[in-house]
């Protein structure tokens, strides 16, 4: 999901930095996870018990969220278009459920 936020956000790649990778993985755990362990992980790992800093990084979540034209849905199509470009990557072998897609109706 990172992958697919990186692209959405559509920076050029001399405007990522380190942060960037940190926003875009706990938009994918807030995404996809019930738990909020490893968000608060991310956190500390980047603040360690410094809580003042937490405002601001939601507040950068916010602005990479709108970069991504507030779309954090990844499909299971461009999960497996992103997963075909190095397919024997160690961390696609995690066991995930499937949750089953939702369609939109179709307005006429």
């Amino acid at each position: 999901m990172v992958v697919a936020y990186f692209g959405r956000a559509g920076f050029l790649s001399w405007q990522y930095q380190r942060i960037h990778f940190f926003l875009a993985l706990y938009l994918a755990n807030d995404m996809e996870e019930d738990d909020e362990a490893p968000k608060r992980a991310i956190l500390s790992f980047l603040y360690g018990n410094d809580r003042s800093q937490r405002p601001f990084f939601h507040k950068q979540r916010f602005r990479f969220f709108c970069s991504m034209g507030c779309n954090a849905r990844v499909t299971l199509q461009e999960c497996e278009e992103i997963q075909a470009f190095q397919p024997e990557l160690w961390v696609w072998g995690r066991e995930r459920a499937l949750v089953p897609e939702t369609r939109r109706p179709v307005r006429r």
